[in-house]
């Protein structure tokens, strides 16, 4: 007797809980992610590359380091340090657009960031507010400033990546789980994901006929 099917079918159900019994609130699933494996997620992604480019300023950014990362109710602290990459100041002149090269420099910072989640758009909303700013190059921190500025207490958002559907064969029937991040929210040394699974169940196909 084959019993892969119904232990696949009895995986789903206890995964997702009795859906058809619970609330939308109930129906959520909770994972909290230690700040640990997000430490250790974010230093492995490390050195991460961006374009810059603003009426003033345009060039590549890279974070080359995030240290001392710190979780706590509604807000993550760290020292940040950032590289910028021909680096130009753009200025205005008789109508026409100047570039004044500035070439590297490198800067340091401390930065506090909250955080609120669109549900509906799936997309997270970052805002750094940052201090403490210091330029190994004296010369360039009016740049420096300029860089900063351009992020500073502003909302970035970020699009979070559609989770893929995990989908099971029972034997007569295709089991689909979906699941949508319902919230993400930050706990002290903790990310708090919510999510929202999404089960749907269609017989399978029988002489080219989907059977409901």
């Amino acid at each position: 007797m084959n019993l892969k099917p119904f232990f696949t079918a009895l995986f789903l159900i206890l995964l997702t809980g009795t859906l058809s019994f619970a609330t939308p609130d109930k129906q959520a699933i909770t994972m909290n992610l230690p700040g640990s494996i997000v430490r250790e997620a974010i230093a492995r992604s490390l050195p991460l590359q961006f374009p810059i480019q603003s009426e003033t300023i345009v060039g590549t950014i890279v974070i080359d380091k995030i240290e001392n990362l710190q979780f706590k109710k509604n807000k993550i602290s760290s020292y940040i340090t950032i590289t910028g990459h021909k680096l130009h100041i753009v200025t205005s002149i008789a109508g026409h657009n100047l570039r004044m090269k500035i070439g590297t420099l490198t800067t340091s910072f401390q930065c506090d960031t909250t955080i609120r989640f669109d549900a509906r758009r799936q997309t997270l909303y970052l805002r750094p507010v940052i201090t403490n700013l210091r330029s190994t190059d004296q010369s360039k921190t009016d740049v420096a400033s300029a860089v900063v500025l351009l992020f500073n207490n502003r909302e970035l958002p970020l699009q979070i990546e559609k989770l893929k559907p995990i989908v099971a064969d029972t034997g007569t029937k295709l089991l689909s789980l979906s699941m949508n991040v319902s919230d993400i929210a930050l706990g002290p040394e903790s990310l708090l994901l919510k999510i929202t699974p999404i089960i749907k169940a269609t017989r399978k196909q029988k002489n080219g006929i989907k059977n409901k």
